[in-house]
This record gives C-alpha cells, structure tokens and sequence, in this order.
C-alpha cells in the first residue's frame, strides 16, 4: 500500500493513477474537503473560486484528464476577456495551443472527479513521519498511524520539508535534496473574495492584470462564468511584495487595502461590497522558473521510501505540473520490481 499526505490535485493524481495500476492507496488531507488550491466556496448560494480561477492545459495528457469532466457545466476557453495577460502568473495560459475552461460549479469540481472511488480521508493532518524497517509511518495529529512501504508526500514544499527532514536527513543522499528543497523559493499570497448586488457595473474583462496597481495583482470577474449568477462577484489576489509586507497585519486591514485599490481601478462601488472574505495561501505557487523539474525521492537503507510530488517537481506549472507529476510519481511505484512481485504475490497483477 502507498501512504499520501496531501488531497490536492497531485495527491489525488497519484493515488487515482495508483489505483489504476493496482496498487492500494489512502490519501489524508488536514482539510474538511479535497483539492488544494483548486478550491472552491459556496458563498451566499453561489459557488466562487479563490484559489486558480481556471484550469488549461498545453499538454495532450492532462487535456484528456480535463476531457472526463462532464460537458454540462463546461465553459470553454473562459476566460475569453483579458487584459495584459503577459502579466499573468502563467502567461502561457493564454497562448496559442494552450486549452482553457472554466466550470460553472467551480474549479473544485476537477479534484473531485479525481478523488473519485479513492479511499480519501479529510480533517487528517499529519504532523510526523517515521520509519521501522522498510515501512514508514504516517502520524496523525490524534495518534493515529498510517504505515506503509511508500509515503508520499503531495503538500506544499514548506510543509513537506517539515515532514521529511527529521526522518530522512541521515538516509543516503539525502542531504543534497534536502538543501535544494529549503532553498525552493515559494509565493504566498492574500486574496479578498467580494460580492455586489446584481446591478453593480459589469467589469468588461474576465481576468485583469493591472499593470497600474501597486497591491492588487489580479482581478478576477468570478461570476462571468457563473450559468445563472444572483451576485456580481471579485477575487482579488494581492501582489507578492504587499502579501509578503501585509502578512503579519489582521485580515480586515489588508483587505480593505485591496478593496479601496480596486475601488480607484473600477470605480468606488467596489470599494464597497456586500460582503467579502479573506483567505492567506501560504504557498499560492512556486516562484517562476525555479521548479525543480522532477519527482523527490529519499529511500532508507533498509528499503522504506519517501517521495515528494506536486507543481514544485514538475516541468509543467500550476495545476497541470501537479496532475502530471502525481501521475508520474505513481508510474514509478508501480513499476518498481518489489511492487510488481508484491502484486503478483497477492493475485492482483
């Protein structure tokens, strides 16, 4: 069996792609729900993404994943409206040859489909690893032990370096990893979600970029890909050098900031929403270009084994560097010799 900490998208990516190959898989997660940072909340009866406002995808395999998802519900090639996309996180979202799409009930929906039929356990944080013989544990905060040969660790890279580093410092080759690891420069970003009544201006893009902003670093027009919306809906993400300076402060007086910035973008009435909620992400992406390209891997010498996934490991970036790398990382479990006699053994090979 295969340990994974971690329900996002590489997460659940690698145990769907375990699972497929015949290889029992858990995945744990310290959230009530599956996904990451394709998230998704239900806010006054409409859903909102504050997390990636949309899924694309430049590589035919993660196209074919994004395929399985129903077409009703599908708004493709969303966002169509966007200014100064050369701005972007990921630029070549927007470029020639790149899919895009959006889903009326959210980005959410992508991780759910793949966290379908895997034995997927929420509200699970996992706060130690250890390891006796070739088996590693997993431990809950409340105790609990989940043990495996294979533990894979599908978090943010700051969170699966807290978990690594204590049991594999001293494994062979370790330490090099390790140093690459703690060195991965990561983003952290605040975002404000804010809605208005129906009758607020409709804002003529989908997605902005504003170069002339100095805190807000993207405008998302939420509800433009909404089937029937009740409310007109913002996601404001915040700039990483306001983020990393405004941190600290309480979450009312960053989001103001942001809202009163938006406010001189588009007008004072979205400086005064009906409401608004706050939400830090202490790892929104790994910093661009510094990936580290490829899937992590620690291995004790009595045969226990720790490996790392997610956008962090990946060539691609964002959701589909996640999806490919957790397929990736699953393909090579599944092939490791041990493994594949393990299966034989138990007649599911």
């Amino acid at each position: 069996m295969v340990v994974v900490v971690g329900a996002g998208v590489a997460g659940l990516a690698c145990a769907r792609e375990l699972a497929r190959r015949g290889v029992p898989a858990i995945v744990l997660d310290r959230a009530r729900g599956v996904g990451g940072r394709c998230a998704t909340r239900v806010i006054e009866g409409q859903p909102v993404d504050f997390g990636l406002p949309l899924l694309h995808a430049g590589s035919r395999e993660f196209g074919f994943a994004l395929d399985e998802l129903p077409e009703a519900g599908r708004v493709p090639g969303w966002p169509r409206r966007v200014r100064e996309p050369r701005l972007a996180c990921q630029p070549d979202a927007y470029r020639t040859g790149h899919r895009r799409m959006a889903r009326h009930a959210g980005v959410n929906e992508f991780a759910r489909h793949l966290a379908t039929g895997l034995d997927v356990r929420t509200s699970t944080r996992v706060t130690t690893l250890d390891s006796e013989g070739a088996r590693v544990s997993a431990i809950a905060r409340d105790g609990r032990r989940y043990e495996a040969p294979f533990v894979v660790l599908a978090t943010e890279p700051v969170e699966a370096l807290a978990l690594a580093e204590p049991l594999v410092s001293g494994w062979p080759g370790a330490r090099d990893d390790l140093a690459r690891l703690a060195a991965l420069p990561v983003v952290r970003t605040l975002t404000v979600m804010a809605g208005y009544p129906p009758s607020a201006p409709g804002p003529r893009f989908d997605v902005w970029y504003p170069l002339e902003a100095t805190m807000v670093h993207t405008i998302v027009h939420d509800s433009s890909k909404r089937a029937e919306p009740t409310q007109r809906v913002l996601v404001l993400q915040a700039r990483e050098a306001f983020s990393d300076e405004r941190w600290e402060h309480d979450d009312e007086s960053w989001a103001r900031e942001l809202l009163w910035e938006t406010g001189e973008l588009l007008g004072r009435w979205a400086e005064r929403p009906l409401w608004h909620r706050s939400h830090r992400w202490h790892c929104a992406r790994v910093r661009r270009g510094h990936s580290l390209g490829d899937t992590m891997n620690f291995e004790s010498p009595d045969g226990g084994c720790v490996s790392l996934c997610g956008d962090a490991f990946a060539a691609a970036n964002g959701v589909e560097g996640a999806y490919l790398s957790g397929v990736a990382l699953a393909e090579r479990i599944a092939t490791l010799p041990r493994v594949r006699e393990a299966l034989r053994g138990s007649g599911e090979d």
